[in-house]
């Protein structure tokens, strides 16, 4: 008999189809969003590509031999190269530079004059290069008017980067986290949903239902199991997607992985159990409370701004380990960053603990139900 009503109501769930847009459909569509808007820009260095730029040749380029070298240096080949370099005349570089074929043109001078023609990354870094370069030229000019047997020494670094793994970070990777954790939260509509068929006077469902001969544990365990299935597959494809069409890596640990994706799914049906036995009224306002919900959630985790989560954790620590989202996002970032599993672990279990918490609330809500008549 479980598997009788599991099975009609999986048919019945997959008949939704607007809940099915929202809760799959539009998580794939915003992850395209993302990889569109920002999918080119990486912390990784080896991703870097060297800003094409052409340089006027002219007295004062070959003139000024300390700024010659620096560009030598600059656009030396290698795995570190800044600057893909052309030494042209005047009517070349603007020629170069219509054509879309350099970023920038440099023209030296007493000041650096940089010429562009739209605005950009690339264009931001050149321009701050050149001005980075004229502050120190005039300062160590100025030092060495006031005291000429001064001396100038490298620049030293007093910081040193260390790697918890092999991992490159990169802060671009928190959208995809933050949007991975608003689809398991996106579990929530299956969830609430179920609630609405179970509860005679919210739908006709639910009346008939409740007078059925199953026992009602069944059916809520049978509803849940449903809501569950249909969650962790809309993760697990978004998942796929995500990877294999834009490359995002989620780490080399796919049990774990999966773990995450279970343990948050079933977080968000929990919630959308909770919200569909607690709040009294009609529909709408249990949807509305639930889309406040969600996206209060899923912004605190980072998907509209990245440093959110992060902000959050520092300064309203409880906050962030009473967030559903932020702990999916925070499992996901934790097994691609660290190499020892204690804070993934950590975020798991308090994630079980949130899931039990609500379940046992809605349960409660739940049995506490008495109609008058049907």
């Amino acid at each position: 008999m479980f598997w009788h009503v599991f099975k009609y109501r999986l048919k019945c769930l997959l008949r939704d189809r607007i809940t099915l847009f929202w809760t799959l459909i539009f998580p794939l569509v915003l992850g395209t969003l993302f990889h569109f808007t920002f999918g080119h820009l990486t912390s990784d260095a080896e991703g870097f590509e060297a800003i094409k730029t052409a340089v006027i040749d002219d007295e004062a380029y070959r003139g000024n031999t300390p700024f010659q070298e620096v560009l030598q240096a600059l656009a030396e080949p290698g795995r570190d190269q800044f600057l893909d370099l052309v030494i042209v005349p005047a009517e070349e570089a603007e020629r170069l530079l219509d054509e879309g074929s350099v970023v920038g043109v440099i023209r030296v001078g007493e000041d650096m004059e940089l010429m562009v023609r739209r605005r950009g990354i690339r264009q931001s870094i050149l321009k701050s290069f050149l001005d980075t370069y004229s502050q120190t030229m005039n300062t160590a000019q100025a030092i060495a008017v006031e005291n000429p047997a001064a001396s100038f020494e490298p620049r030293l670094s007093f910081t040193e980067e260390i790697s918890f793994s092999g991992a490159k970070p990169d802060t671009n990777l928190g959208y995809f986290y933050a949007l991975i954790a608003m689809t398991c939260v996106y579990g929530s509509y299956w969830g609430i949903r179920n609630t609405m068929h179970l509860q005679a006077d919210q739908s006709p469902q639910g009346a008939r239902r409740s007078i059925a001969p199953t026992r009602k544990t069944r059916i809520v365990l049978s509803d849940t199991l449903a809501a569950l299935v249909i969650t962790l597959g809309e993760v697990s494809l978004l998942l796929t997607y995500v990877h294999f069409a834009f490359g995002i890596s989620f780490g080399d640990q796919l049990g774990l992985i999966l773990l995450t994706s279970l343990v948050g799914s079933a977080s968000g049906v929990a919630l959308g159990n909770v919200v569909g036995t607690s709040v009294r009224g009609d529909e709408n306002l249990k949807y509305v409370v639930l889309l406040i919900a969600n996206l209060t959630l899923s912004f605190l985790a980072g998907l509209m701004w990245a440093p959110m989560k992060d902000m959050v954790s520092q300064r309203f620590p409880l906050l962030g380990y009473l967030n559903p989202a932020a702990l999916i996002a925070d499992c996901f970032y934790s097994l691609h960053i660290y190499s020892t599993l204690q804070r993934f672990w950590i975020n798991i279990g308090v994630l079980c603990l949130i899931t039990v918490v609500l379940s046992l609330v809605s349960a409660i809500h739940l049995r506490r139900e008495r109609y008058a008549s049907l």
